[in-house]
């Protein structure tokens, strides 16, 4: 099914499957209950909408996230998106010096499609992802970002992970990965999202600040049907205090970025699951 609608978006508008899942909306809810409670709390609780309005938001949450994962294999199949990037310098300005940097994404927006504008022959890039995708969307997302000189490293039992992480920033070569979803370890940190305490895996923090690396935060939000908007923000490194002090003085920096672009895009967070709770994704 997969490979037939990689090569439907080759010739047919994305729009066309947009209006398609009108349809299919209501089954897919229905199959989803634990997620639909936990969006609806997320617009009740920490959004905090009136009844009516966590609702439509959860359809419109869906909805939108259903547009997003149409736009991933219209761009396997050769679709071409419009980016608005702000100060595109924090990323470009480091591609020319040899050493890596940190890029720090959510699952807030749709951060693989940055993968398809920023991006240098220059300087690879390294993303850590869960492979938790089918074979098919792995292959292709794989075909794809190889053309732009990017790199996947998925999530190991044995943690082998951890040294392609270290190995690409020792080679100056640019590290992607996501700083909002605890896999499995219970080694965290706690920040303030959107007015209450939420914890963080600590391991993007601790590798940023054990190594003193150049960090930018990078959220890239939809737009309009074929526009995306790159955020990029630095992350700065502080030069007193202890160790676990200069890890939340990042993470803090990281918390209000996602509370402030989680207002300013309620319907595109993509976390279906109670993300300020203590139990790990994964």
């Amino acid at each position: 099914m997969q490979r037939t609608l990689v090569k439907m978006l080759r010739h047919f508008d994305v729009r066309l499957i947009y209006a398609f899942m009108v349809l299919w909306l209501p089954f897919y809810l229905l199959s989803r209950p634990s997620a639909v409670s936990a969006q609806y709390r997320y617009y009740r609780h920490r959004q905090h909408f009136r009844q009516l309005k966590s609702a439509w938001f959860v359809l419109a949450n869906f909805y939108r996230f259903g547009q997003v994962i149409m736009d991933r294999f219209a761009a396997y199949a050769g679709r071409k998106f419009n980016y608005i990037i702000d100060q595109r310098d924090l990323f470009y300005d480091y591609v020319d010096k040899a050493d890596g940097f940190m890029i720090l994404s959510s699952h807030l927006g749709n951060f693989e499609m940055a993968g398809y504008e920023l991006s240098t022959p220059l300087k690879r890039m390294n993303v850590v992802l869960y492979a938790g995708d089918t074979e098919e969307v792995m292959k292709r997302r794989e075909e794809l970002l190889a053309t732009h000189n990017i790199h996947l490293i998925s999530l190991q039992q044995d943690m082998s992970h951890v040294f392609e992480m270290h190995n690409a920033l020792a080679n100056g070569e640019i590290l992607a990965m996501p700083a909002d979803r605890r896999m499995g370890s219970l080694k965290s940190v706690t920040v303030n999202v959107l007015g209450s305490p939420a914890k963080l895996p600590m391991g993007p923090f601790v590798l940023a600040v054990s190594r003193n690396e150049t960090v930018r935060a990078v959220f890239v939000m939809k737009e309009k049907w074929d526009t995306y908007h790159i955020y990029i923000e630095p992350l700065e490194q502080p030069f007193e205090g202890t160790r676990n002090e200069r890890i939340q003085y990042v993470a803090n920096q990281y918390a209000d970025l996602l509370t402030k672009l989680a207002k300013r895009y309620p319907a595109q967070l993509y976390n279906y699951f109670d993300f300020w709770s203590d139990q790990p994704w994964l």
